[in-house]
C-alpha cells in the first residue's frame, strides 16, 4: 500500500493541475459563450428578417445555452478539484503533526463531563481536532459521541475496528466522500430541519383532485395557446391562465407551508444524494459497513434523494419572478410541486432518519480510518471481556509529536486495584495519566491506539485532574473537587465499574488533612469494583502498598540532577520517587 505521504503528494500534484486546467477552460468558454450570444443577433441585423436567418439565430441560441450548461459543469469540476486540493494540503500538514486548522469541536466542551475536559478531548489542540475530518453535521456529532460515550460492548468495538481498518485502506474513496460533503457547508439549523422531515406527517386536502387538476388544466392551457398564436382568439388562453392563478390563490397557504418546509435545500439534498450514492455503489467487506449499506439499499436512498433534490430544485424555480410567473401561468407549477413533494414524503419520510444516521456513521468512521491510515505504527488493541485488563507496551500520547514522544509500558490486571504514581514536578505524571485515559477512550471508540501492543477491557472512565472553582455556583475549588469524588464513589457503590484517574487528590486543603483524606479515599477504592490510577506528591501514600499487597502498587517518574541541571527521562519505573525538584528550581531561577 502507498505510504500516506507519497499518496497525498501525488494527489496534490494531480488536483493542482486539474484545478489550473479547468480554470483555463472556464475562461476560454466564457469567450465562446460571449461569441455565441453575439451571433444570435447577427443574421437578423446584418441580413434582415427571414425564416432562414431566424433559424440560424435559433441555432446560435441553442449553442449559447449548451455552452452555459458546459460552463456550469466545468465550474462544478473546478470547485471539486479546489476542495480536494485543500483537503490534501490539510492532510500533508497533519502528517507533519500540525492539526490546528481542523475543527476543534469546542461546542462539545463540558467541564462537568466525567473525563472529557481533563483528557483534552475537545477544544484547540484536542483529541477531537486531531481526529476530526467530518464533512457533515451529523458526522461531527457522531464522532464527538464516540469520544464522549465510548462503547462498552466488545462485539460492537470489534465490528467498528474492522470497519475502520477497511476504510483505512481506501484513501481515494475517503477523499471523494469528504469532497462530496465539503462542497456544501451545511448549518445546524438546515440539518435539524432535514431530520425533522422524518417525524412530520404532511397533510394535503383533496390529493386526488389535485392529481387531476395538474394534468388537465395545463393540457387545456397549452391547447388554448394555439388560437392565440394564429390570431383567432385570446379568450381561451386568458380564461385558463386566470384559472391557474385562481387555483394558486386557493392553495396559497399550503404552497407557502411546503416551501418553508422544503425550500432552499436543493444543495444540501444534492450533498446527501452524492454521499448516499457513493455508499450504495461501493462493495464493502466488513460486517458493520455491509450492514450500514444494507440499510440504505432497500429502497435505494441515493435514488430517493436524487428524486427529492430534483423536486425541491424545481420548486425553487418560483424564486425567479419571471420563470415562476410563466410556469404558474401555464403548468400549475407550484401546485404540481406541492403534490409531488407530498407524494415523495409519504413514501420515504420514515426512512429519512435512518438514511441520515448511516451517512453520519460513515462520516465519523472515516475520521477514525484517516487516523489509522496516517499513523500506520498505531495498532488496533485486543478487546478482553472477562476480568479487567489494561496491558500496553510502548504506550504514547497521540497528540505528542512522535519525535518528542516517550513511550511507557503499563499493566493493570483485575478490579479493586490502585496504581500510585509519584514523581517530581514536570517529571511526566499528568501526561502519563492523560496518555492512559486517551488511549482507553480511543480503544473503546474502535480506533487504533498509540502503542505497539495493547489489551483492554471496556470500562467507564472517571477523572479528576482539572477541577475548578465556580463563582457562579458559589463553590470553592476544594468543594468542587469533593463533589466530583463523591459522584464517582456513589456510582461505584451502586455496582458500576469505573477506571478512575486522579491527579493530586484534595489539593485544596492542608498537607496533613490532605494525606489522611487521600489514604481513606484509596482504602474505599480498593474495596469497590474500580481500577484507579493516582498521581501524587505525597510519598506517604506509597505506604498503602504494604497495607494492601497485590491491590496497591507504586510506580514513579524519576529525575536526575547532573552538572546543576535537571534531567528528565519520562520513563515509568516501579517503586517510589527519591528525588524532588521544587527547591532546586526555586534556587535555579533566583526565587530563593
Amino acid at each position: 500500500m502507498t505510504k500516506p505521504l507519497d499518496f497525498y503528494r501525488k494527489k496534490l500534484d494531480e488536483y493542482s493541475s486539474e484545478s489550473s486546467r479547468l480554470t483555463v477552460s472556464i475562461r476560454r468558454f466564457a469567450w465562446y459563450r460571449f461569441l455565441a450570444f453575439v451571433l444570435i443577433f447577427v443574421p437578423v441585423i446584418v441580413f434582415g428578417l427571414s425564416w432562414i436567418n431566424g433559424a440560424i439565430s435559433l441555432l446560435f441560441l441553442v449553442l449559447f445555452f449548451y455552452l452555459i450548461k458546459v460552463n456550469i459543469e466545468l465550474d462544478k469540476r473546478r470547485k471539486r478539484a479546489a476542495v480536494l486540493k485543500e483537503m490534501v494540503e490539510a492532510e500533508l500538514k497533519a502528517l507533519d503533526h500540525s492539526f490546528l486548522h481542523f475543527n476543534s469541536g469546542s461546542e462539545f466542551l463540558d467541564a462537568d463531563h466525567f473525563y472529557a475536559y481533563d483528557l483534552d478531548l475537545f477544544g484547540d489542540g484536542s483529541v477531537f481536532q486531531f481526529l476530526n475530518r467530518t464533512s457533515t453535521f451529523g458526522g461531527k456529532n457522531r464522532l464527538a459521541n464516540y469520544l464522549l460515550r465510548p462503547d462498552k460492548d466488545a462485539a460492537e468495538i470489534r465490528q467498528r475496528q474492522a470497519a475502520v481498518a477497511e476504510l483505512s485502506k481506501m484513501p481515494q474513496w475517503r477523499l471523494d466522500f469528504l469532497a462530496d460533503g465539503n462542497l456544501f457547508d451545511e448549518s445546524e439549523q438546515m440539518t435539524a430541519e432535514l431530520q425533522a422531515w422524518s417525524e412530520t406527517e404532511l397533510d394535503l386536502n383533496g390529493p386526488e383532485t389535485i392529481k387531476w387538476l395538474i394534468r388537465v388544466v395545463p393540457f387545456f392551457t397549452v391547447i388554448a395557446v394555439l388560437p392565440a398564436v394564429f390570431g383567432m382568439s385570446n379568450l381561451y388562453l386568458s380564461v385558463f391562465v386566470l384559472l391557474q392563478w385562481s387555483l394558486m390563490s386557493v392553495y396559497w397557504k399550503r404552497i407557502s407551508y411546503f416551501y418553508r418546509f422544503f425550500g432552499r435545500k436543493s444543495e444540501l439534498l444534492a450533498k446527501y444524494m452524492n454521499l448516499l450514492a457513493r455508499i450504495e455503489q461501493t462493495d464493502f467487506k466488513s460486517e458493520k459497513l455491509f450492514d450500514l449499506q444494507k440499510q440504505i439499499k432497500e429502497p435505494s436512498a441515493g435514488k430517493a434523494f436524487q428524486e427529492l433534490k430534483n423536486l425541491v430544485k424545481q420548486f425553487e424555480y418560483r424564486g425567479n419572478l419571471l420563470v415562476g410567473f410563466f410556469l404558474n401561468s401555464f403548468f400549475t407549477w407550484d401546485i404540481r410541486c406541492v403534490y409531488r413533494l407530498w407524494k415523495w414524503h409519504g413514501l420515504h419520510h420514515k426512512h429519512l432518519a435512518k438514511w441520515l444516521e448511516v451517512v453520519a456513521e460513515f462520516d465519523a468512521l472515516i475520521s477514525l480510518s484517516n487516523y489509522a491510515n496516517n499513523h500506520p505504527a498505531s495498532i488496533f488493541p485486543e478487546v478482553v471481556e472477562d476480568e479487567f485488563l489494561y496491558s500496553a507496551k510502548d504506550l504514547g500520547h497521540p497528540l505528542l509529536n512522535p519525535s518528542k514522544m516517550v513511550r511507557n509500558d503499563l499493566e493493570i490486571n483485575g478490579y479493586s486495584k490502585v496504581l500510585i504514581v509519584t514523581g517530581a514536578n514536570m517529571a511526566g505524571k499528568s501526561t502519563f495519566l492523560r496518555t492512559v485515559g486517551v488511549n482507553l477512550v480511543l480503544a473503546e471508540a474502535g480506533a487504533p491506539v498509540c502503542a505497539t501492543e495493547m489489551q483492554f477491557t471496556p470500562i467507564d472512565i472517571y477523572t479528576n485532574m482539572r477541577t475548578t472553582d465556580s463563582l457562579l455556583k458559589d463553590e470553592s475549588y476544594f468543594f468542587a473537587e469533593l463533589k466530583r469524588i463523591k459522584t464517582i464513589l456513589d456510582h461505584l457503590k451502586n455496582g458500576e465499574r469505573y477506571f478512575v484517574i486522579l491527579d493530586e487528590m484534595l489539593k485544596g486543603t492542608n498537607s496533613v488533612d490532605k494525606l489522611n483524606g487521600s489514604k481513606e479515599l484509596i482504602r474505599k477504592l480498593v474495596q469497590l469494583y474500580s481500577v484507579s490510577l493516582i498521581a501524587t506528591h505525597d510519598l506517604k501514600l506509597s505506604e498503602l502498598e504494604q497495607e494492601f499487597p497485590g491491590k496497591v502498587s507504586n510506580t514513579c517518574f524519576e529525575i536526575r540532577i547532573e552538572n546543576n541541571e535537571l534531567i528528565f527521562d519520562y520513563k515509568l519505573s516501579a517503586g517510589v520517587t527519591k528525588t524532588m525538584n521544587a527547591t532546586f528550581l526555586m534556587r535555579k531561577i533566583g526565587i530563593i
